[in-house]
C-alpha cells in the first residue's frame, strides 16, 4: 500500500492497520535499547568500575495514529477487531510478542506485544474519525525479515551474518535416529530422536510439536544452543547412526534498536 503525507501501515499479526482504517504518523520519536550496567565508584579510583554482563532492556515505542473507520463497520464491530487485532495470542498460559513492521520499512521488523492500553479519540462533528495513541513493548532488537522464517541450510555449509550482533537461530529437524549439528567446529549431538523436533534459541529447549521436553537426549557446549557470530560461520549436520530428512532453522538475523 502506498504512503503519503508522513503516515504508513502498521503490520502486527500478520495484519495491516489500514484494514481497520488504522495509518502511523511519523517521523516517531526515536527510542534506543539501554544497555544493562552496573556502575560502581570506588574512591581514590578515577572513573567508575562498570559491571556488563551485554544484556539489553526492552523499549517502549508509542505511535500516534490517525483513524478513519470504514463505514460500512459499526463502531462497535470495529472496536472489537481492533481488539483482537492487538491481543496476543496465549501459547501453553503464556503472552507472546508478535511481530511489528510498517510499511516503510519493510526490511526489518520489532518483536512487540501491547502492555499499556491504546487511546482513541473520536471526532465528535465526524464520529468515524479519530486520533490517539498505540504503545508496544519491544524486544531491544530489530530483526531482519529475511530471517524470521525457516529456511533451509545453504548446501556448502556457508553462512553469513551480515549484522552487527550475534544471532542465536532457532532450528527445525526430522530426524530418525541420533545426529549431529556442527556450527564454527562446535558439536552439538542429539541422540535417538525419531519424528519431527525444535530447537529454541531463546531456551535451548528441544521439543516436539506438542512441547514435549527431549533435552536429556541433547548435549551442546557450554549447555548453550548454536550462535552465529558477525561474519561468515560454517555449519554442518551428520548422521552416522541415523537419517536426517529435513534440517533448517530460522537465523533471527538482529540488530540492537
Amino acid at each position: 500500500m502506498a504512503t503519503s503525507n508522513n503516515v504508513s501501515g502498521l503490520i502486527y499479526q500478520g495484519k495491516s492497520s489500514a484494514d481497520l482504517g488504522i495509518m502511523v504518523q511519523y517521523p516517531a520519536d526515536p527510542v534506543f535499547a539501554a544497555p544493562d550496567l552496573n556502575p560502581t565508584h570506588i574512591p581514590g579510583r578515577s572513573g567508575d568500575f562498570i559491571e556488563d554482563d551485554n544484556s539489553y532492556q526492552n523499549v517502549t515505542k508509542t505511535f500516534n495514529i490517525i483513524v478513519n473507520r470504514p463505514l460500512d463497520v459499526t463502531q462497535f464491530d470495529w472496536e472489537r477487531e481492533f481488539i483482537d487485532w492487538l491481543a496476543s495470542p496465549i501459547v501453553q498460559g503464556q503472552r507472546q510478542y508478535e511481530y511489528l513492521q510498517f510499511n516503510i520499512d519493510p526490511q526489518y521488523a520489532y518483536k512487540a506485544i501491547v502492555t499499556t492500553p491504546p487511546t482513541i479519540n473520536w471526532d465528535q462533528q465526524t464520529p468515524n474519525l479519530g486520533t490517539g495513541q498505540i504503545t508496544f513493548y519491544c524486544e531491544p532488537f530489530e530483526y531482519r525479515v529475511d530471517g524470521i522464517n525457516y529456511i533451509d541450510l545453504p548446501k556448502n555449509g556457508d553462512v553469513y551474518n551480515g549484522e552487527s550482533r550475534i544471532a542465536i537461530p532457532n532450528w527445525h529437524f526430522v530426524t530418525k535416529g541420533s545426529f549431529m549439528l556442527t556450527v564454527n567446529d562446535l558439536s552439538y549431538q542429539f541422540d535417538n530422536l525419531n519424528g519431527e523436533f525444535w530447537l529454541n534459541g531463546d531456551t535451548g529447549d528441544t521439543t516436539d510439536a506438542s512441547g514435549t521436553l527431549f533435552n536429556n537426549q541433547t548435549h551442546f557446549p557450554n549447555l548453550l544452543p548454536p550462535e552465529l557470530p558477525p561474519g561468515h560461520n560454517v555449519v554442518s549436520a551428520t548422521a552416522e547412526e541415523g537419517v536426517i530428512t529435513l534440517i533448517e532453522y530460522m537465523p533471527r538475523w538482529r540488530r540492537l534498536i
